[in-house]
């Protein structure tokens, strides 16, 4: 009966986590939310046609060819894009089942961790709906649209799973770990760093204590070999464009969460600032002060204590040396995202602390109470973010009949990885751009003109990647890194398609992912069959 009551619960918290969002049958984009959707229309397109995409975009970002699939990993995406390629004629569907699937592979990642945690049932509906409705968790899917922070955050507790069970000497955790690192890095670049960072001072601190041994370090070195198949489709595309081609980096920053908005947003229910929500910063803010004043020698402090000092640091109430927005910390750009870690830790922690305490504590009765409270907070926060348009600076609303001629007004991404000159200029920008006729575009491929007197087409051409160019049906030699020369008149068309290495590599990683998942499904369902839920 257990099981079933799993089952119910994370269907229902799935559905309570997508359907607010959906509730008048459109969706509110903000700032990124076009960004992704052209990179799964690109992506689905070809997947449709029974091709990968190429490594740069025709459609969406002004229609210059930026490097989006590239750069930017995709395959966990495919949780989007698979629902897209279905839904054809129904794209707001599609999304729908996307973000429902995605919200459930949550629920089943966190259960995956607690279950390991704890044997008792109530515990674990704790820790599933602690980590799956928090308002970091809902700014990331319906305020900020990150969705690449979204999926690696719905794989970053198979990472502290698998790190849990190589610290109690489990082999399995392994390929838990090489799991998750896989599936983070074709997700999210930044959230990869977060974590290598997190498991890194996890290790030193273990180090520090001496609880290092020959056998963890050897387990930690064979989760990394392992993850490299899995990421070498991603790692290949972008390394083959920023080793050969001089783009514009990212830009670098530090900015800090101002304390007293985070706050406000807290008591008032909302997700347009950075915050974990109000019953989360409560269950932090408890859980830090016991572990502080607590004589206590339980598991749970530490995951606290990490989680209070994550949470502090992403606050501008702590002073950060001048400079730090340009050092290697600079790419992580929103203090913010440290809430990920918050979350992973305070879910971890809190779980264990409920363990320890089990006989002191109604865990029924607590879990009923913050599975309801938190159910009614999400379906507040999502819908009042909903009618919030026109408060932020960039919104706009999709259905299924303006789905394309909504996304195609945003000029959001464009710049992002375009060719600069050796000065760091770009090659062109939006105000210098020549002018051009976009007569037809598909996934691999665009057809334009220019207009009269002007002698360039705004097509990037990046070196390493295959073009075909032809110019009034004649195919053309052209020159990596600058623009095209054209006669008034001329019909251009430019073609671009993926490479057989990247079919190599593609194959490559999906194996690898599908095998580490088949094997580490084989084991949960064994430990399974031991008695745990």
């Amino acid at each position: 009966m257990q099981f079933v009551g799993i089952i119910i619960v994370t269907i229902l918290l799935a559905f309570i986590s997508t359907y607010p969002a959906f509730f008048n049958h459109s969706f509110k984009l903000t700032w990124d939310g076009p960004i992704h959707l052209w990179r799964f229309e690109a992506i689905s397109d070809a997947l449709r046609n029974g091709k990968l995409p190429p490594i740069v975009n025709f459609m969406g970002y002004g229609n210059v060819g930026e490097a989006f699939n590239g750069i930017y990993p995709w395959l966990t995406s495919l949780i989007f894009v698979i629902p897209r390629i279905i839904f054809t004629n129904k794209p707001l569907l599609a999304l729908f089942v996307g973000f429902y699937l995605l919200n459930t592979l949550t629920i089943l990642n966190a259960y995956l961790l607690v279950r390991k945690l704890s044997e008792n049932y109530w515990i674990k509906i704790i820790g599933i709906t602690l980590y799956q409705l928090n308002s970091y968790h809902m700014m990331l899917l319906y305020s900020r649209d990150a969705w690449g922070e979204a999926l690696a955050y719905t794989f970053l507790p198979l990472v502290m799973l698998g790190c849990y069970l190589i610290w109690n000497n489990k082999k399995l955790g392994i390929l838990h770990l090489s799991l998750g690192m896989g599936l983070i890095v074709n997700s999210h670049v930044i959230s990869i760093i977060l974590i290598i960072v997190l498991i890194s001072i996890m290790e030193i601190y273990r180090v520090c204590l001496l609880k290092v041994t020959f056998k963890e370090f050897k387990y930690f070195i064979l989760s990394r070999l392992l993850t490299i198949p899995s990421v070498i489709f991603t790692i290949t595309n972008i390394l083959n464009i920023i080793i050969k081609n001089a783009i514009k980096s990212p830009w670098k920053g530090f900015i800090v969460v101002d304390t007293w908005q985070s706050l406000q947003a807290m008591l008032q229910n909302k997700i347009t600032i950075f915050n974990i929500g109000f019953v989360s910063f409560i269950l932090l803010c408890i859980l830090f002060i016991l572990a502080i004043v607590t004589k206590s020698n339980g598991v749970w402090r530490k995951y606290i204590i990490g989680a209070g000092v994550a949470y502090f640091l992403t606050l501008n109430i702590v002073p950060l040396p001048t400079g730090i927005s340009q050092s290697f910390i600079g790419t992580i750009q929103f203090a913010g995202r440290l809430l990920a870690i918050v979350m992973l830790l305070l879910t971890t922690g809190c779980v264990l602390f409920f363990k320890e305490n089990i006989a002191k504590l109604n865990l029924r009765h607590i879990s009923y109470f913050l599975m309801i409270f938190m159910s009614i907070l999400t379906i507040s926060t999502i819908r009042d973010c909903y009618h919030d348009i026109g408060n932020n600076s960039v919104n706009y609303v999709i259905d299924n009949n303006n789905y394309k001629k909504e996304i195609s007004k945003s000029n959001g991404g464009y710049g992002d990885y375009m060719l600069v000159t050796k000065n760091r200029k770009p090659i062109f920008n939006e105000t210098s751009i020549p002018q051009s006729i976009i007569i037809s575009v598909k996934y691999n491929s665009i057809t334009m003109k220019p207009k009269e007197k002007v002698s360039q087409i705004p097509f990037l051409i990046y070196k390493g990647i295959p073009y075909t160019v032809m110019i009034n049906e004649k195919k053309q030699i052209i020159q990596t890194g600058k623009l095209i020369k054209v006669r008034a008149g001329d019909k251009v068309k430019i073609e671009s398609n993926a490479t057989w290495w990247n079919y190599a590599c593609f194959t490559i990683s999906i194996l690898s992912l599908s095998i580490i998942t088949i094997i580490v499904l084989y084991g949960e369902c064994r430990w399974h069959g031991t008695g745990a839920i």
